[in-house]
């Protein structure tokens, strides 16, 4: 555990939880051929469209505290990130070191959180804390992970034994 989780507590934790997922897929992408991250293979996605879609929810997390507003419907889909797996590799490194800069003392704040919840209708707005958004964030990522681990195994690339299983599981076994 960092000094950060140490010297933060909860929010420490969560921090640490947040950049563990990401150094998780990180290192998962490491070696990965390019056909095997944007290969769609027999399901309808692929290892980089999850991996897009959890650096995008990070990223609307993190510009969501300059406005006092999270917006998860605020994605960039169908970038590179999701076919290229260098930019990919680059843009979790990016969303890594803006985590390890996040102010601690933000954390604990309200936050509004903004998302469309069903597609025919408005965006919902409700009340929410930074250190919620963290923890989901890091659920989020978790389940994401757990099916980027069944794709990345169909396509018989190798797959560390605990990627996409949540902490609690892992610490029961």
């Amino acid at each position: 555990m960092s000094d950060r989780a140490d010297s933060g507590g909860r929010t420490g934790r969560l921090i640490d939880g947040c950049i563990d997922c990401v150094d998780r897929c990180g290192e998962l992408l490491n070696g990965m051929p390019g056909e095997v991250f944007a290969s769609r293979g027999d399901g309808n996605s692929s290892i980089g469209a999850h991996v897009r879609h959890i650096v995008d929810r990070y990223q609307c997390v993190l510009n969501g505290l300059a406005v006092g507003c999270i917006d998860y419907d605020d994605r960039k889909r169908g970038t590179s990130v999701e076919t290229d797996v260098r930019v990919a590799a680059g843009a979790l490194a990016e969303t890594r070191g803006r985590f390890e800069n996040l102010d601690l003392d933000a954390c604990g704040a309200e936050i509004s959180v903004r998302e469309l919840v069903h597609y025919n209708g408005e965006p919902t707005v409700a009340a929410s804390t930074l250190d919620r958004e963290l923890m989901g964030l890091i659920t989020h990522s978790i389940h994401h992970l757990a099916i980027i681990a069944m794709i990345a195994r169909s396509a018989s690339f190798s797959v560390p034994p605990n990627l996409g299983k949540a902490p609690s599981t892992i610490a029961a076994e």
